[in-house]
């Protein structure tokens, strides 16, 4: 009686709709199977976005949502490079630009106009970094030793360089620009071990690499430019618009991080554990 078969239970039977623990287990079903649809089509999107190619001896993914049309850019750019221009001169392009972007920061916070150079410099970061080995795989003139220190040295001194010219730039506080710097470089740590125990590299987290992030950097810019600087009393503490900004993507990339190196060392520690067998 009342019996309507609205779902089955785990017996296999009619659903009484007046049985209100039968209903809210249905339910509960339900909301699994649809949470496990849409995890299932995230990582569908996300596989489509992946592009995956040989980096040397390495494999290198990028899953970032720029990824397959920066790579297209590059199969275009890389041959009208001049001959000239070597992946060296691009690594210190890469690198002068740090100062670049520092540079506007810090005096734009005087004069909006300086923070132009802030969005110059971080297209001329993206393409000297972005190109140096690319320019050299296309080229086929790799170091792959030499690439991969010099690569990642350079990119440690750019996010040092970064951050002091937030820090000191009087939009945001220089505690919560080193934060950001201590944060991005044990996350290139992370992905640096990743590389030395699986020899995988990955450029992005989720949807989100460096090129993605150079994205946001010169939307905030501009946002800088147009909206005067706000300061608000916190707890004691005077933080500007930026630094709630920055503290957030700060607390997001914790929050990263954490679940990273937890899932990564779940991963190698049930990988180890095949070899007790």
């Amino acid at each position: 009686m009342f019996g309507f078969n609205i779902g089955k239970d785990k017996d296999n039977k009619d659903i009484n709709i007046f049985d209100g623990t039968a209903v809210d287990e249905f339910i509960e079903r339900i909301k699994e199977r649809l949470n496990r649809s849409l995890e299932d089509e995230i990582k569908e999107q996300i596989r489509k976005l992946k592009v995956e190619y040989k980096r040397d001896d390495q494999n290198a993914i990028n899953t970032g949502i720029t990824a397959k049309a920066e790579e297209k850019a590059k199969e275009w750019i890389c041959p009208r490079i001049p001959a000239w221009v070597n992946s060296d001169m691009l690594t210190v392009l890469g690198f002068l630009s740090s100062f670049i972007i520092a540079s506007g920061f810090i005096f734009g916070f005087t004069n909006r106009w300086y923070l132009i150079l802030v969005i110059v410099g971080l297209i001329l970061n993206w393409f000297g970094d972005s190109f140096d080995g690319s320019l050299a795989r296309y080229r086929k003139k790799t170091r792959p030793n030499y690439g991969y220190y010099i690569d990642h040295v350079v990119d440690g001194l750019v996010i040092l360089i970064f951050g002091l010219g937030l820090g000191l730039s009087g939009f945001f506080r220089i505690e919560i620009g080193l934060a950001f710097v201590i944060l991005y470089l044990i996350l290139m740590i992370h992905v640096e071990l990743i590389t030395y125990v699986q020899n995988e590299f990955k450029y992005s987290f989720g949807l989100v690499g460096p090129t993605e992030i150079r994205i946001i950097g010169i939307f905030l810019t501009i946002v800088m430019f147009f909206l005067p600087v706000k300061y608000y009393d916190i707890w004691g503490y005077s933080l500007t618009q930026y630094d709630l900004f920055a503290s957030f993507a700060v607390v997001v990339m914790s929050i990263i991080l954490v679940f990273s190196i937890l899932s990564k060392g779940i991963e190698l520690d049930k990988i180890d554990r095949k070899r007790w067998k």
